[in-house]
């Protein structure tokens, strides 16, 4: 068989040594590895150049479905929580909220998310540990001085006397 050249190359020479990325379409479902039908079934040739090496298949297709979100719209704190959690975790998430119909605003088109504040998950959690300590049998100084000490917040002795104190409800 003879080969075909192109720009000084053959047409069988390979550029990179890894695989080409296969391409994702709208419902995540992989059509294929490589570049064209011609490139399927069979093993990519040793040795090539590196230039393609600078940014993995993987980091392409992450890239790419980011930069749709932000293409489409989405809000920089949404665009920052998909970063945070990853893509996947991202759009399952997504997907969850928008399932729950009683989410969906009146118009349908958006989802209502309400969300308490960072910092009342923060206090609940301070709250629980003060209240441990307390059962523990620390006294409320020594509770005061661990809360300062563990969580770097100075809470009145009235303050911790109150949260110390015995629920009237235990969960």
């Amino acid at each position: 068989m003879a080969s075909l050249w192109h720009g000084g190359r053959s047409m069988h020479e390979k550029r990179s040594g890894k695989r080409a990325g296969a391409q994702v379409d709208w419902v995540e479902q992989v059509h294929g590895e490589g570049v064209g039908a011609r490139q399927g079934g069979g093993l990519p040739t040793a040795g090539g150049g590196g230039y393609l090496d600078e940014c993995t298949p993987a980091q392409l297709w992450t890239d790419a479905k980011f930069r749709e979100l932000a293409d489409m719209g989405l809000p920089q704190v949404w665009l920052d929580v998909a970063h945070d959690l990853g893509y996947e975790a991202f759009m399952r998430m997504w997907r969850r909220l928008d399932a729950a119909v009683e989410l969906r605003s009146d118009t349908e088109s958006m989802i209502e998310v309400q969300l308490r504040r960072y910092s009342s998950f923060q206090r609940y959690q301070r709250n629980r540990f003060i209240e441990a300590l307390a059962d523990a049998g620390l006294s409320d100084r020594e509770i005061r001085d661990r809360v300062s000490r563990v969580i770097g917040e100075n809470l009145s002795a009235s303050h911790i006397r109150r949260l110390a104190k015995p629920r009237r409800v235990r969960a």
